[in-house]
């Protein structure tokens, strides 16, 4: 399997998040290939409507995958996660209807919809990997930003940026970017699921 460090905790439980952004640099490294592969055929198939939620699903397990040292990403893991589809497209549709909202709302709209962003972003990865429910995920994606608020809010920012910046990079580098990125926030989900 690939070889990358474990996730580091300092002196009182809290994530390292310089370790884990190392650890899920290596872990781009040493799976690039499949990561490419895997993100350009999720790119192709993400636009198909309401079915994407599945492949959003699929592919995050398989950087999951990647993560855990469980295998490389592969192509038919965007395809495997049927599973949980109930559940998060009620989440998806959730937060769509409070972004739509927000969009009405003037001059904060903006700002509270990627407030929203943050603080829901866990609860898509509780709900895929562990297939809770919508409402124990919006629970425990509070609680544990709470616990590790600087932390994940790291992980988002840089997280996000990464996966971004492949986009301003003449488009094709978001092939790159995006696992990067996403392995970046995974990191942060690791190290907080294990109290869930």
């Amino acid at each position: 399997m690939l070889n990358a460090p474990p996730i580091v905790l300092e002196t009182g439980g809290r994530n390292d998040f310089g370790a884990m952004f190392g650890r899920a640099f290596e872990l781009w490294k040493g799976d690039m290939g499949n990561l490419v592969l895997v993100t350009l055929v999720f790119m192709v198939v993400v636009w198909i409507p309401i079915a994407n939620v599945g492949f959003i699903a699929g592919y995050t397990r398989s950087l999951l995958k990647v993560s855990r040292g469980e295998g490389r990403a592969a192509v038919g893991d965007i395809f495997g996660a049927w599973d949980c589809f109930g559940n998060l497209l009620g989440f998806v549709l959730i937060n769509l209807l409070a972004y739509f909202i927000l969009h009405f709302v003037p001059i904060l709209g903006p700002l509270a919809s990627l407030v929203l962003g943050f603080v829901v972003m866990p609860a898509s990865f509780l709900i895929i990997d562990r297939g809770k429910g919508v409402m124990d995920a919006y629970k425990w994606c509070l609680k544990t930003i709470q616990a590790d608020f600087v932390n994940w809010l790291l992980a988002y920012l840089v997280g996000s940026v990464i996966a971004c910046a492949g986009f301003v990079l003449l488009i094709i580098g978001i092939i790159l970017s995006i696992p990067l990125g996403q392995l970046i926030i995974i990191q942060q989900y690791e190290a907080a699921v294990k109290e869930c």
